[in-house]
């Protein structure tokens, strides 16, 4: 069983992100890369640098539409990124985007759900064939 002591690399990465400033981009592929392929990988498959430090393997998010009979869940996605509350991320392990990519900019909840949107049309074409 691994503990919170195991997580030490991811902190150290979020605080070196954190010290790198935001992207400024808001193209789905750099916020994504800066943010979630830490875990869920480059490709999305959830075997990113920091997956074999947590308790449950990041999820593969390019079996997305796959596992929801061949329909991508963009709502249920974005919702989960815009979600405040810890439930929907499954684990404490993973952060809780969405008042994250709202503070980033003075814009604020519109610059965050530019970004969010951008994050989920990403992940849409990563989808597995």
């Amino acid at each position: 069983m691994k503990t919170t002591t195991g997580l030490l690399p991811f902190f150290l990465f979020c605080g070196v992100l954190a010290a790198q400033g935001a992207p400024s981009s808001t193209s789905g592929k750099d916020i994504f890369r800066a943010y979630c392929a830490a875990c869920h990988g480059a490709a999305g498959k959830g075997d990113g640098p920091v997956a074999p430090l947590l308790r449950k393997r990041p999820t593969d998010l390019t079996l997305l539409a796959k596992k929801n009979d061949g329909k991508f869940p963009g709502a249920e996605i974005a919702h989960e990124l815009k979600s405040v509350y810890q439930a929907p991320h499954g684990s404490p392990e993973m952060p809780i985007w969405g008042p994250f990519f709202t503070e980033l900019s003075p814009v604020g909840e519109a610059l965050g759900t530019l970004r969010i949107t951008n994050i989920v049309t990403y992940i849409q074409s990563l989808q597995t064939k």
